[in-house]
């Protein structure tokens, strides 16, 4: 991504212009220039003279260049302006008239990220991409998005909110509130997390925009005017109060000349928004009490979530911000952390989460315990302060400080990008703090900062201690939020929300009902008027600017003693990742999900005689993070072949590979699972952890149970990953005492049997971190070979998948339907990967979002597994979704579609083929490939029939592989039961048979 570099600055390599400060091109002016040695960066800030606008550019090798236009956004209130203006400004705009530029963009580009975001006191519109022609198309379709958009009022009520009648033309029907925004927030505060999340900013900031709900509340949202919505984009969406943002190879003389071309020569300047004020301080502490649904029936012990939170500094206070940072991980980043460690062993909570939240303009600092009573708060708070003082008294070892500040270093020196650019992640880092008037550099630098602080404390060994006793101990800005189950609430807001809207259809004369049903009439022929528009107005890339040839990262494959040592030579900025990848023996079915749980024990239990304490300060102390995981390895050729694999993964700084080596030799070879009252406190964390993100992990489970009848592979990642393994850690967790010896045994026989064969060793790094690994004879790592491997062999039976639906406190819903489908290698592969594409742009993408709500959904082949699936999320239809899922394949079979069509389809592929690859990631995707038997050769050949896929080919792949599947494929849906029942009654009269309902 960024090859190592001389002493030179890459600024002198971008161009003359950007040599000094003072310095000027064109209009803009240079007003910092600051080399960011330890991330191989240049920072270069400007000012556009005539407007204000602050441009900042960070100069480096990365040919993934990005952009991100930012605006502070301050809502006053939780009608969710911020987050449905972001939505609507995305609905066209003056350059380029189409509904939807954002979605149109997707098919039409090979960018590697685009999005937009909606944070607490900002809004971004962030994308990147590895063509220079298609990183200027998206920006010039960003940049009219959000500087001239169309803000239609009817693309308002679709993205926001909306009244409308169940049966639009009927004004007897029920009145329903509609909108994919409303949606979207209804399935997010479905999630326990997210309520408390929402309550500690609201009582920490009950004076600022910190304590509204930026994205929206379902409650207050309805409230929100097209007109308020018009005057928020005025006042904060001006060019002079944009931040413009790039990163990577690209030229910075582009950047400006086009932005200064499209938009800057024309604006005028308004002056800067006032900082946001300062939070009044409590003179005591505050205690509130919340609730969250639970599903009725359920037992509600331990299911009380606590959270315990202060304000601290402001973010312009850089050095005390960055030791706040540092005390979060020395008081609470491990299970063998004092403060953690005290609330764990109290037995008073199950789960001990923390975050100190720092991109707004003041920071919380927050303790969050899960699987509490709430009787059981006092006894908490009791235990979380009486430990801060015994902190302060006994002080902080030097130890400690710097075990935490190498956590720091680690995490800032990672070159990151697989989930999102690295670009996003050094705007999240920089650009934030620049909004709120401070020094950029300061979220970018790393060894410098850290060398003050370190000097700070060996000046004063008091310095953290004393840090504790003003933000924690001494501070009155304190809140204590208890946050109850309450089984009635769910029923008990759907009964106020219908009240509310029978109230209002109460109220409705004759001519506002004849209103709703014309403007109901409006949008859908808005809608289908948009469908008709013409996308080639959007600029585009062809397939001539596509690369034909597949991604490689080369591997070096060498045979040391028993171990073969596979090694990708790339820059890592000094980090290096290893992999001690072990072959699985033959498994018994009824192992499967202690194998799941053996993998994410290992980390955290002794090993070595040492306890587990003693092994998580190493692993703080040495190494950036270590872990275990699971691998199918589904064979390309054929995928009811496959080769699983298990894998204890690491990453280190090159000073500290000696200590990584030797604590993944040890977790291989003598990890402890004997610690009955650790693995019980594990065993409840995970519980509790599973529990609260169960409707966090509803999508995921419904396609796991929708394809669990279609192959072995399918079974078994659902015990791994799925429900199964959800239910069974449930299991285990109620009958933890008369379990524990039985699971102590079947973990200690599964290490027996896995780790006693040769591993392979997998290695990123630069070539010489590797030779200095190979001449120390890689720290130990081959006393990790004793014996050949024995072959995989399973021989489970598998039952096929029916169609349900699981009951879970959510009023909205999340649907998979999955078909089997055929191999990597099979000729009809490539073009379903093509039908996925098409069936989300001709009917998937208006049928559930736009006229249906959901905020999302859509079609996905997995070449990979055979699988090809339908999903929606968040969705507050069932029958009409699943009825579009049928209808998408029938519009392809009919052949309702163009070769622009199919174009499209193509690059939304090439898309995902070409997914940037993080450096630290790239032998292990590599190694991937070889234990998939996924050749270069194949690779290609599935590449070259993804460019050449005709109409025939589509076609042909949806008659021979879907439509006749389609009708036994399983329906899984997690929703609430009301829900399920209003939808089964739709199911019925269009004919088709109802879910089976079951209660997790």
């Amino acid at each position: 991504m960024m090859p190592k570099r001389k002493e030179s600055h890459l600024m002198g390599q971008r161009s003359q212009h950007f040599r000094e400060v003072g310095q000027q091109y064109q209009q803009f002016l240079v007003t910092k220039i600051c080399p960011i040695h330890e991330l191989h960066c240049d920072l270069i800030e400007l000012t556009h003279l005539p407007s204000g606008a602050q441009v900042m550019y960070i100069a480096n090798d990365d040919p993934e260049n990005f952009f991100c236009l930012s605006f502070q956004t301050i809502p006053k209130t939780s009608n969710g302006v911020a987050h449905i203006l972001e939505h609507t400004v995305l609905c066209g705009s003056k350059k380029f008239p189409v509904k939807d530029p954002f979605f149109g963009m997707q098919r039409r580009s090979l960018n590697t990220f685009m999005n937009a975001l909606t944070g607490s006191d900002f809004t971004c519109y962030p994308a990147a991409s590895q063509v220079p022609k298609d990183f200027y198309n998206l920006l010039d379709v960003y940049l009219d998005a959000v500087f001239y958009p169309n803000i239609n009022y009817l693309s308002f009520l679709q993205e926001g909110h909306r009244l409308e009648f169940s049966i639009p033309e009927d004004p007897n029907s029920s009145l329903e509130y509609k909108g994919i925004v409303f949606n979207e927030m209804k399935g997010a505060l479905s999630n326990p997390n997210s309520r408390l999340n929402e309550a500690i900013g609201k009582a920490l900031f009950p004076d600022l925009t910190y304590g509204v709900n930026s994205g929206g509340d379902p409650a207050v949202i309805p409230t929100l005017t097209y007109e308020q919505l018009c005057d928020f984009h005025k006042e904060y969406y001006h060019p002079s109060r944009c931040l413009f943002f790039f990163y990577g190879n690209l030229k910075l003389e582009g950047h400006l000349d086009f932005i200064a071309k499209h938009v800057l020569d024309h604006a005028s300047s308004l002056p800067p928004l006032s900082p946001i004020p300062k939070q009044r301080r409590f003179e005591v502490p505050r205690q509130t009490i919340e609730h969250y649904p639970i599903h009725p029936g359920q037992d509600l012990e331990n299911k009380t979530l606590i959270a315990f939170a202060w304000l601290t500094c402001h973010i312009l206070e850089q050095q005390t911000l960055l030791s706040l940072m540092i005390l979060e991980i020395i008081l609470l980043d491990t299970d063998a952390s004092p403060l953690k460690m005290a609330l764990l062993k109290s037995g008073l909570c199950k789960q001990v989460n923390a975050y100190l939240e720092d991109e707004i303009s003041e920071i919380p600092m927050a303790i969050i315990l899960k699987g509490c009573n709430q009787t059981e708060a006092d006894n908490l708070e009791k235990l979380i302060f009486t430990t801060l003082k015994a902190i302060v008294e006994q002080g902080i070892s030097l130890e400690s400080v710097e075990n935490a500040i190498h956590q720091l270093e680690f995490h800032r020196s990672e070159i990151t990008g697989d989930s999102h650019p690295f670009g996003l992640s050094l705007f999240m880092r920089s650009a934030l703090i620049k909004q709120h008037g401070g020094q950029a550099e300061n979220g970018l630098k790393i060894h410098s900062l850290f060398d003050e602080i370190r000097q700070i404390n060996l000046n004063n060994p008091h310095y953290f201690p004393s840090l504790i006793q003003r933000y924690l101990i001494d501070n009155p800005h304190f809140v204590r939020i208890i946050m109850e189950p309450d089984p009635s609430l769910e029923a008990k807001e759907l009964a106020e929300e219908r009240s509310m809207l029978q109230a209002i259809q109460t109220r409705l004369t004759e001519k506002e009902k004849q209103n709703l049903i014309e403007r109901a009439a409006q949008l859908a022929e808005f809608q289908e008027k948009q469908e008709e528009a013409d996308f080639d107005i959007l600029p585009k890339v062809t397939l001539f600017d596509v690369p034909q040839g597949v991604r490689l990262y080369p591997l070096k494959i060498e045979s040391i003693g028993q171990m073969d040592v596979y090694h990708h030579n790339t820059f890592t900025n000094e980090i290096g990742y290893l992999d001690l990848t072990y072959s699985l023996p033959p498994i018994s079915e009824d192992d499967l999900t202690a194998l799941r749980l053996m993998t994410s024990l290992m980390s955290q239990m002794g090993n070595d005689g040492k306890p587990y304490e003693t092994i998580l300060e190493s692993i703080q102390a040495n190494t950036g993070g270590i872990g275990a995981s699971l691998s199918l390895n589904l064979q390309a050729s054929d995928r009811h072949h496959f080769y699983p694999s298990l894998s204890i993964r690491g990453k280190a700084l090159h000073r500290k590979l000696p200590h990584l080596c030797e604590l993944m030799q040890k977790m291989a070879l003598t990890v402890d699972f004997t610690h009955v009252s650790r693995l019980k406190e594990l065993i409840f964390k995970q519980y509790t952890n599973l529990e609260s993100s169960l409707n966090q992990n509803a999508l995921k489970y419904a396609i796991s149970l929708s394809a669990k009848g279609h192959s072995v592979s399918a079974k078994i990642a659902d015990e791994w990953y799925g429900l199964e393994y959800y239910q069974t850690i449930k299991h285990i967790a109620h009958h933890f005492d008369s379990l524990v010896h039985p699971l102590i045994e079947k973990l200690q026989y599964l290490q027996s049997l896995i780790f006693k064969c040769s591993p392979d060793l997998v290695i990123t790094s630069d070539s010489q971190m590797y030779d200095q690994m190979k001449r120390n004879q890689f720290y130990g790592l081959q006393e990790c070979s004793f014996q050949h491997r024995s072959k995989w062999q399973p021989s489970y039976d598998i039952s096929p998948s029916y169609s349900h639906g699981c009951i879970i406190t959510s009023p909205i819903a999340f649907i998979a339907q999955v078909v089997d489908t055929v191999s990597y290698t099979h000729p009809d592969a490539p073009a379903l990967n093509l039908v996925s594409h098409l069936c989300d742009n001709l009917t998937l993408h208006t049928k559930l979002r736009e006229q249906g709500g959901a905020y999302g959904g859509g079609a996905v082949n997995n070449a990979m597994s055979g699988n090809f699936y339908f999903y929606s999320y968040r969705d507050p239809n069932i029958a009409s979704s699943l009825e579009a899922f049928e209808s998408s394949l029938h519009t392809i079979y009919n052949g309702d579609f163009e070769a622009a069509d199919i174009e499209s389809a193509i690059l939304e592929m090439v898309q995902t083929l070409d997914t940037p690859v993080s450096p630290g990631n790239r032998a292990d995707v590599a190694y991937g490939w070889l234990c998939e038997g996924k050749t270069t050769e194949m690779r290609q050949d599935f590449r070259n029939r993804i460019l050449k896929t005709g109409k025939e080919e589509i076609i042909g792949a949806v008659e021979r592989q879907l439509l006749p599947k389609l009708q036994t494929a399983a329906t899984v849906v997690f929703a609430s039961q009301n829900l399920l029942e209003r939808e089964n009654e739709k199911l019925i009269n269009h004919g088709k048979l109802p879910l089976m309902m079951k209660s997790i």
